[in-house]
């Protein structure tokens, strides 16, 4: 799902949803490749191998809310579950960068091919893990290997079709991982109903194998640069600059995480931490200001206003999605005490509220020529929600949180694609995917960071708004049951209590997602004011 700029037509608004990174590729730009484009059985072989990968892509974006529960009563650990969901967005976010340059360097077929091969080894130890520990590095190295294929998504179709087929097609492989996102937690819940939480990420496996069969067969390799030497290619990927980033963002999430729950804010563990991130992400920029127009991210790009603008919304949206997502899962499995098929049903109305606002966006962006009304609406609407979803309690009816999650899915689908047509009608057409990246990294970024922190919050208010319910209840013992299992440690004269505590804990978390929804204001005030209709100068 590609926006197309050109000088002479508008640009014209493509509905996109999710971490699509697909748009991300950096690319060198100002050649003309000559392809013999693949016919036949090979063609459509390559393009059921990409919709494979892109489904698989936007399954594992949200399967992991609906089997949080589970994962807790397997692992008997409350603390991690920010991690469940934040070491996948932190590496597929972290190296969109460095793959959109290794397609530019070596074999497309062979770099596709490596991502599949590494998301199907994270998938593996997700499946097979044994402790949190374990699940943790599988799904960071799952992460890894998505942005290797979703980077590379593009790449492949510019070797499948003439550019005039290209947006459509781009569209329907998009559209692909729109229905895994869809679908994620209906799936998810009917895995776990019917055999275990293990199945969400086994069920990668199989598919997975087909995917790389597919391509390794079918997929015609364009010939890579062979003028230049292997080390000269390895330091045009600037793996420094990867060096630092990732690690950078590491710091500050195992900060985030363990600030307040495990060690107190002013624990000299937490200090190093943020000073950490600090030298890193300092070290990181500097790399980048020396490198010149060399750099992965060129300060020219960087400085620009609404790419600032769409990079700051991007991570207050994918924060307020991927929060209210996991919370809302927690509440109907651990306090609704709903089965996780019926939990995924329910969290259905999101994703398809966010479906719906982003066509609305696209017919009226299409219609009138502006994108920025659509992200004041969303920085109206999305607090709104936001906050009516924290006065959900036990005693009321579960349609009032349905229906407030799809309120809240259309508020974000509404503004969700302003930041990528503010990148594309302010920039130059050469710098265009540059800044697309730059926003759909903190796309990732805010899932990651912000799923990070809630869990510190909610572990925080749980143990406070148990002890507050329940004097007597063993919140240590509580803890390590699990979010699900509650019921089985727990007396019939103390549940109501203990579910009452688990009940303020989730709505006290959700104040975060009302936190982004109003902060959401300074990149849709900061968002430069352009007609798609004119001429980019």
């Amino acid at each position: 799902m590609e926006i197309e700029t050109s000088t002479e037509e508008a640009i014209q608004p493509v509905p996109t949803i999710g971490h699509p990174e697909e748009h991300l590729e950096v690319e060198e730009t100002g050649t003309t490749e000559e392809i013999n484009y693949p016919t036949g059985y090979k063609l459509w072989l390559t393009v059921i191998s990409l919709c494979i990968a892109m489904f698989l892509k936007g399954l594992d974006l949200t399967i992991v809310a609906v089997a949080v529960p589970s994962l807790t009563d397997q692992f008997k650990t409350v603390s991690d579950i920010g991690w469940y969901s934040a070491a996948y967005g932190l590496t597929l976010s972290a190296f969109v960068f460095f793959f959109g340059k290794v397609y530019t360097i070596f074999s497309v077929k062979a770099v596709f091919l490596f991502g599949i091969a590494v998301f199907e080894f994270g998938s593996l130890l997700s499946t097979l893990a044994n402790s949190s520990k374990m699940f943790i590095v599988g799904r960071a190295i799952t992460g890894l290997g998505s942005s290797a294929m979703g980077t590379g998504m593009i790449k492949m179709l510019r070797h499948l079709f003439p550019l005039s087929k290209q947006a459509f097609w781009g569209g329907v492989v998009g559209g692909i991982q729109t229905l895994g996102l869809v679908v994620a937690p209906v799936i998810g819940g009917v895995l776990i109903d019917s055999f275990s939480w293990r199945a969400c990420f086994g069920i990668n496996l199989p598919l997975g194998v087909f995917c790389f069969a597919f391509t390794a067969y079918a997929f015609h390799d364009p010939v890579p640069i062979t003028n230049i030497t292997v080390w000269e290619k390895i330091k045009r990927t600037n793996p420094l600059g990867t060096l630092l980033i990732v690690p950078a963002f590491t710091c500050f999430l195992m900060a985030l995480q363990w600030g307040g729950s495990t060690y107190g804010w002013g624990d000299w563990r937490i200090i190093l931490m943020f000073i950490l991130f600090g030298v890193l992400f300092s070290s990181f920029g500097y790399v980048q200001y020396r490198q010149g127009e060399d750099a992965t991210l060129p300060f020219r790009v960087l400085k620009q206003r609404s790419v600032l603008a769409g990079l700051w919304c991007n991570i207050c949206y994918d924060g307020i999605l991927a929060v209210t997502e996991y919370y809302l899962s927690i509440y109907f499995q651990g306090v609704r005490d709903f089965t996780p098929t019926k939990s995924g049903l329910l969290g259905v109305p999101m994703i398809g509220g966010l479906l719906i606002g982003i066509m609305l966006a696209a017919t009226g962006t299409a219609r009138i020529g502006y994108y920025y009304p659509f992200l004041y609406a969303t920085s109206v609407l999305a607090p709104v929600a936001s906050g009516l979803l924290t006065t959900i309690n036990l005693d009321q009816s579960v349609g009032k949180a349905t229906a407030l999650l799809g309120f809240l899915g259309l508020a974000i689908g509404l503004g969700i694609q302003g930041p990528q047509l503010g990148v594309a009608t302010t920039l130059s057409i050469e710098d265009i995917s540059i800044g697309t990246a730059v926003i759909m990294f903190g796309a990732g970024l805010g899932s990651a960071l912000f799923v990070s922190a809630s869990s510190t919050l909610f572990n925080a208010r749980l143990v406070d708004e148990i002890r507050q319910y329940s004097p007597s209840t063993n919140v240590t013992a509580l803890e390590a049951a699990g979010l699900s299992d509650i019921r089985t440690y727990i007396g019939s004269e103390k549940l109501k209590n203990v579910l009452s505590g688990y009940n303020k804990a989730v709505v006290q978390t959700l104040y975060m997602p009302l936190a982004l929804g109003i902060l959401t204001i300074v990149g849709t005030v900061a968002m430069e004011r352009r007609s798609i209709k004119k001429k980019q100068s």
